[in-house]
């Protein structure tokens, strides 16, 4: 009965609140008997008058982020950066040597691998940002080292035209012998960096495993210094064949002297920075024979001599139309005997026709002048001879259009 009663009284003073809530104007509380006016007014102070309590704030949520790498790590294998209570937004890895390492984001963006075999020998820093679903940030810094490798032996043996104290032209190569022939061409060409003053787009061109020759698209702006660097120390070059010591060598290149010649009008016209120089009357190959043509083509100046005795393109002493021919300032443009050169005894021809084996013929003044003025690399265009020039014939790296010269690099 009693526990009758209570519910009975509990749903009495329930119904009395919700009509007093919902009807106060039809049931006013006056109205009400006094026990029951006393329980609602004790509901209705508790359910409005309770003081309001402050907001709830949860801990921030702070992501952990985490190095997986040795102490001292083989180069040759993988490291992770991984996050725990957040996702990855950013790893960054690079060595002492100035390089970035290159690294996959697992889908669930938590973790991070690096790709690709590490320099040896190198100290690593790995930074990194992490974010967890609240917004908190947690920025992450360490450093590790690799196991060093012992080098091969594989080196730069040569870069020409590099000579301390020398200018040279606007179309100069750069070519570079190894040591040793080159394990993997794509990995050694990667250490391989040409940097200039002056902006400019090039290329490599592999003649064999143990020579290969850059190659601008256009020529080079004058007056800069060109800086070549090979990055050999501690880099895996393909194989088991690891780089024992950095290459640096700096190319100076001087004034833009660029000639053209058509062997049909029978001059020569030097260019100094943009500028007509000099307007030389010339002689060119008679083509009485195939190789008496000058070839067609952009040369290079690869050598001078003040003095050489010309010979006969592939004939002997005894041979019919073999000559020695001593000539006085003379500046090679070609590997198969092609110069610019004093010809006095063809001083009546030079400005009106062709009467030299091949070479470009001028007077003594003149040859001298462009002999004083050339430096190796500097492009001396022919045109208007039947006769083209094969883009090996020494440095007739120009005859290639810079797409075809592309097509010889291994990356």
């Amino acid at each position: 009965m009693i526990r009758n009663a209570t519910f009975a009284y509990v749903v009495s003073v329930d119904y009395i609140v919700n009509q007093s809530l919902r009807n106060v104007e039809e049931a006013p509380l006056k109205f009400l008997p006094a026990h029951m006016l006393a329980v609602a007014s004790l509901l209705l102070v508790g359910a409005c008058g309770a003081p309001q309590q402050g907001a709830f704030t949860p801990a921030p949520i702070v992501p952990e982020v985490a190095l997986e790498a040795a102490e001292t790590h083989d180069p040759t294998e993988p490291f992770t950066v991984s996050a725990v209570d957040g996702v990855l937004e950013r790893v960054t890895v690079t060595s002492d040597r100035a390089k970035t390492v290159d690294g996959k984001f697992s889908e669930d963006l938590t973790s991070w691998t690096s790709e690709g075999v590490l320099d040896a020998g190198s100290t690593h820093t790995v930074t990194a940002m992490a974010v967890s679903s609240d917004g908190t940030v947690t920025e992450f810094e360490r450093q590790f080292t690799t196991e060093g490798r012992e080098g091969s032996g594989f080196s730069v043996a040569d870069v020409t035209p590099v000579v301390d104290g020398e200018t040279v032209g606007v179309g100069a190569p750069i070519i570079v012998t190894f040591t040793e022939a080159a394990p993997d061409r794509a990995m050694v060409e990667a250490q391989l960096q040409v940097e200039s003053e002056k902006d400019h787009e090039g290329a490599w061109r592999w003649m064999s495993d143990t020579q290969v020759i850059y190659r601008t698209k256009e020529y080079w702006d004058a007056h800069q210094t060109v800086t070549f660097t090979a990055t050999f120390d501690g880099v895996l070059l393909g194989e088991d064949t690891w780089g024992s010591e950095d290459y640096t060598a700096e190319m100076e290149v001087g004034p833009a002297n660029i000639s053209y010649t058509d062997v049909n009008s029978h001059y020569m016209t030097v260019e100094i920075d943009g500028e007509v120089a000099r307007e030389i009357p010339i002689s060119a190959g008679s083509g009485e024979e195939w190789e008496y043509h000058t070839a067609t083509g952009v040369h290079l100046v690869m050598e001078k001599l003040s003095h050489k005795v010309m010979v006969a393109p592939g004939k002997e002493e005894g041979d019919e139309g073999y000559y020695e021919t001593p000539v006085n300032w003379a500046t090679r443009i070609n590997a198969s005997g092609e110069f610019v050169h004093g010809a006095p005894w063809s001083v009546y021809a030079q400005g009106n026709a062709n009467v030299s084996h091949g070479c470009l013929n001028a007077s003594e003044e003149n040859a001298k002048w462009f002999y004083e003025i050339s430096q190796r690399g500097d492009p001396v265009e022919v045109v208007g001879s039947p006769r083209e020039m094969p883009w090996t014939n020494g440095w007739g790296y120009w005859v290639l259009s810079f797409d075809e010269w592309k097509e010889g690099s291994a990356l």
